[in-house]
């Protein structure tokens, strides 16, 4: 009789031969034989993940995983393919189902804690990084780094996560992580010197970090002899750095650099350059795509016929073009005792974006409870005891009448900017995924367009609560233009406009410095710095026009 081990060696010998049909029958039987049941399904799975076949490579993934409960590796390697295809809730499961076995494996429950944060289930974050700290000495700091990031991302909580954070630093100071996400918090509250001290810090233990130097451009005003100096360090780094992503970290914070010494046409150059690196792994903005989304949107029934969320609490919207004067308002609003600043809550654009092409299962959604108190419980997080709260995410302005069905007192406020100065400024910035029109000037007119229609649009149906707030405006007469909003909103305004620079709240946006300084007008016609290089770039006949005048 042959044996099990033999006819193994047979189904190798057929996939050496290149006969894997042959090879896959032999080892689909031998599945069943207990003996070598593991290694037929190590190649059974190795098989579909060379064919690119995802789903039988799950399926013989959890297979191994029944045969062999105890082995960790097979459920890792089963949370990656579940990630692949961004399927969260599956992966989470699985780790799940170890812990539920082996309660006391820590590289799972770290697992779990790192997944649950990445999909914003902050509880679940929580509570298996806090039991990674309390029981695994090995993995103690990296729980405490992440456990970092989830007070101060999902629970708004950056005291406990600055805490977290020099806890890893005292016991670790070489940690580079802990220190870069300490200068990240310490820039989000405005404290220059702290930031500046900590990406120092970083530099010191890894002179080649690239990212450290990119980010500490924007802390310092350069001078001609410091900005060559920057420019020479930056350069020597460029010339070993293989990563687009900190090429590109490194080319924006030398446009900014040479724009401080009004060295515009180097400025450009690098700003260009930037714009390339960040093309080569951003997804292609797609202009037809976002024809489809206006389409559907315009589309859309007005009225949800949704009951409201809550009457303790009332979103104010605030939405726009990226670099619009966005969080200059919010953070103006906040100011005012009767506002909390949310910042840019993503439940909405997440919960709701891939279903806009999808009428019925859109309006499932919206309909959920389990979506309002969603949305309700983002909000109270963030109310700090006011009953108005602030939402600033950009995407907003296509959920405009889900809001006004959880939140019939909502309040948007749309700003707006000379759409010259507004292309240019968010064409200096490192965007991400979602605003990757900001890497071509003629993509950014084309989705600035395509807003404008859809605030039209909104404007038939809730005019009476929608105040454009223009920027330029704002920074001429903002007494007048504040009075305005302030009264827009049922608020009584104190001088705000005096005052809003100086508070030590967190902001996490590219305007953290901006907004830290008085009101100023130098941004209006910045353009102009940059004219003889913007007309190069113009395919739109209407917006060469704009230019010209």
């Amino acid at each position: 009789m042959v044996s099990g081990k033999e006819k193994l060696a047979v189904a190798v010998q057929f996939l050496n031969a290149g006969n894997i049909e042959s090879g896959k029958s032999l080892l689909i039987e031998l599945t069943l034989d207990a003996k070598v049941a593991e290694q037929a399904l190590t190649l059974l799975f190795k098989i579909a993940m060379k064919q690119n076949n995802i789903n039988q490579a799950k399926y013989y993934c959890l297979q191994l995983i029944n045969s062999c409960s105890s082995k960790f590796d097979y459920v890792y390697t089963l949370v990656q393919l579940y990630l692949s295809d961004n399927e969260y809730n599956l992966a989470i499961s699985a780790l799940e189902s170890y812990l539920a076995l082996f309660p006391n494996h820590d590289r799972a429950r770290l697992e779990l804690g790192v997944l649950a944060k990445k999909a914003n289930h902050k509880e679940l974050a929580k509570k298996h990084l806090l039991a990674v700290t309390n029981s695994s000495l090995e993995n103690k700091y990296t729980a405490l780094t992440e456990l970092a990031t989830v007070y101060s991302e999902l629970y708004q909580d950056h005291k406990s996560a600055v805490n977290c954070l020099k806890e890893v630093i005292e016991a670790e100071p070489s940690n580079i992580q802990a220190h870069f996400n300490l200068a990240n918090i310490f820039e989000q509250q405005g404290a220059k010197q702290k930031a500046k001290f900590a990406f120092y810090s970083v530099l010191s233990i890894d002179p080649k970090h690239s990212l450290a130097l990119a980010r500490l451009a924007d802390l310092d005003t350069f001078d001609e002899v410091s900005a060559l100096a920057y420019e020479q360090r930056s350069l020597e780094l460029l010339k070993k750095e293989t990563n687009d992503v900190l090429c590109a970290d490194l080319h924006y914070a030398l446009g900014k650099v040479f724009n401080d010494i009004k060295n515009y046409s180097k400025a450009w150059g690098y700003y260009t350059k930037a714009n390339s690196f960040n093309q080569k792994y951003l997804p292609k903005y797609d202009r037809n795509a976002i024809d489809q989304v206006t389409e559907h949107t315009l589309n859309r029934s007005h009225c949800m016929h949704q009951a409201p969320a809550s009457e303790q609490l009332t979103p104010i919207i605030i939405c726009g073009m990226f670099r619009s004067g966005s969080t200059l308002i919010e953070q103006i609003l906040n100011s005012c005792c009767d506002v909390s600043a949310g910042g840019e809550i993503t439940y909405l654009h997440s919960q709701l974006f891939n279903l806009v092409g999808s009428k019925n299962d859109f309006l499932h959604k919206v309909k959920s409870c389990e979506f309002s108190k969603g949305y309700h419980s983002e909000l109270a997080l963030r109310a700090k005891n006011t009953s108005l709260v602030t939402d600033k995410r950009p995407e907003n302005y296509l959920y405009i009448d889900v809001i006004k069905s959880l939140y019939p007192n909502a309040k948007i406020i749309w700003t707006e900017r000379d759409i010259r100065d507004n292309s240019l400024s968010a064409y200096f910035q490192h965007l991400g995924p979602n605003l990757n029109y900001a890497t071509d000037l003629n993509d950014t007119i084309h989705h600035y367009e395509h807003q404008q229609i859809i605030k039209k649009h909104w404007q038939r149906y809730f005019d009476k609560d929608i105040f454009t707030l223009e920027y330029d405006q704002l920074v001429v007469s903002p007494t007048a233009t504040l009075q305005t909003l302030f009264n827009f909103l049922g608020l009584a305004y104190q001088g705000e406009a005096d005052t809003f620079h100086q508070q030590k709240n967190y902001v996490s946006t590219a305007s953290v410095w901006q907004v830290r300084k008085p009101l100023y007008n130098t941004s209006s016609g910045r353009y102009l710095n940059y004219l003889p290089f913007i007309v190069e770039c113009i395919e739109n006949g209407e917006y060469k026009d704009l230019l010209k005048s």
